[in-house]
């Protein structure tokens, strides 16, 4: 009877382990997801100084690897910048964006943190600038 009940309190031991388990937590359907919503961001300018305003980042409703980014450079909430998204990586290709050209990268570091380097041109001078944003 030992012989028989040793194999099946096993098997009981064992599964009882692994429903135990919490099962991880899954990653977005779309990577997107996670820099959606309202940012603080705290720029550094060469041609400004220092700025903090906030920017708000939807979803592209043109293209599944994009973001639109409203108030970019604190030029308004009817203007928006392209960024393209891969994992935690962020491209900002270059564009014309509030008759400047634009460009730079960026990466979201945490879940509540994007570092970015981006550069303005105005045809006659290049505002080189930094910022963070922060999630609110």
């Amino acid at each position: 009877m030992k012989k028989i009940l040793a194999p099946f309190s096993a098997a009981i031991a064992i599964t009882a382990l692994f429903a135990s388990c919490q099962p991880d937590e899954p990653a977005p359907a779309d990577a997107r997801d996670v820099f959606v919503g309202a940012w603080t961001c705290a720029e550094h300018s060469t041609q400004i100084g220092n700025t903090n305003f906030t920017v708000d980042i939807n979803k592209s409703t043109t293209s599944t690897a994009q973001v639109e980014i409203e108030n970019f450079y604190n030029v308004g909430f009817t203007s928006k910048a392209k960024a393209d998204i891969s994992g935690t990586a962020v491209t900002i290709s270059q564009q014309t964006y509030n008759a400047n050209q634009l460009h730079g990268s960026g990466t979201k570091t945490g879940t509540n943190t994007i570092s970015l380097t981006y550069y303005m041109n105005n045809g006659s001078t290049i505002d080189t600038c930094t910022a963070t944003l922060t999630r609110q």
